[in-house]
């Protein structure tokens, strides 16, 4: 068995131990993916010698998982995530976190995504 083949089994023992059902959408279409969720704390100067933190809300899952109107297709900023815990809707924008890419691949193989959102009140 491959080492691409143990992540992706053992990324699923996870998903389905730990993984909370969301909503992917990109304009009118959406998928249900089962995900991961985390957190990236992300830190930057803001030029003036501050420093600013934000946390970001990830989520993990499949890169096979994000099929949307049939075609495999990429995180991109402008989707958004929406996600049901206790039974309240939360809807965040996909976003880079700190100047860097909306996603990131989570292993060497490119099998597993984390993407970042960002609540908006």
């Amino acid at each position: 068995m491959s080492l691409a083949t143990h992540i992706s089994s053992n990324f699923k023992t996870l998903q389905t131990a730990a993984g909370v059902e969301i909503r992917y959408t990109r304009g009118e279409r959406s998928v249900l993916v089962r995900a991961v969720p985390g957190e990236t704390n992300f830190v930057r100067s803001d030029g003036e010698g501050y420093m600013e933190s934000s946390i970001s809300r990830d989520f993990m899952f499949p890169a096979d998982d994000l099929v949307i109107g049939g075609t495999p297709v990429l995180p991109e900023r402008g989707d958004v995530i929406t996600e049901t815990v206790g039974g309240v809707e939360t809807t965040r924008p996909v976003t880079p976190a700190a100047g860097d890419r909306v996603f990131r691949y989570c292993d060497p193989y490119h099998q597993v995504l984390r993407v970042h959102t960002r609540e908006t009140a």
